[in-house]
């Protein structure tokens, strides 16, 4: 199901509302209210994540078809730093194109400008699959990763 004006009003939130409360000193910070590790887990193997991404000390199923890139999500602290991170990372993966995608592409490819790979999920993901992804990945970050939400 998907909920068409209930997703933007929730990403909105997520990455605008915050700021306008902030202090010079303070950090925006945001989390979705409730969200289910497990339910996240099963929602990263039903829209295909694993055809791209491994997640540190997680064990999911194969990808549907081809594995494209093995890109480990948890082991480094590349780009998510913290739980804002994550949902930028979801809702907006032309944020931050990695070296492992770059490194397959063509020098065609490489001079017109570099498309993330990754798929715009915003019009086939619920908001609950979101906010158990990301409860589901926040875990798994926090779990592997020294300095992870500080």
């Amino acid at each position: 199901m998907k909920n068409s004006l209930f997703f933007p009003a929730i990403i909105g939130c997520a990455l605008i509302l915050p700021l306008g409360f902030l202090k010079a000193e303070e950090k925006p910070s945001f989390r979705f209210p409730g969200g289910e590790v497990e339910a996240g887990q099963k929602a990263f193997v039903s829209l295909n994540c694993v055809k791209c991404h491994t997640v540190a000390e997680a064990n999911l199923a194969e990808p549907k078809g081809k594995r494209v890139l093995e890109l480990e999500l948890g082991a480094h602290p590349r780009f998510v730093k913290g739980y804002e991170d994550l949902i930028r990372a979801i809702v907006n993966p032309k944020h931050v194109v990695s070296e492992q995608y770059r490194s397959i592409l063509t020098e065609p490819e490489l001079s017109g400008g570099i498309e993330a790979l990754m798929p715009d999920l915003t019009q086939d993901m619920s908001a609950r699959q979101l906010v158990d992804l990301v409860a589901f990945l926040d875990q798994a970050y926090q779990n592997s990763l020294d300095g992870y939400g500080e």
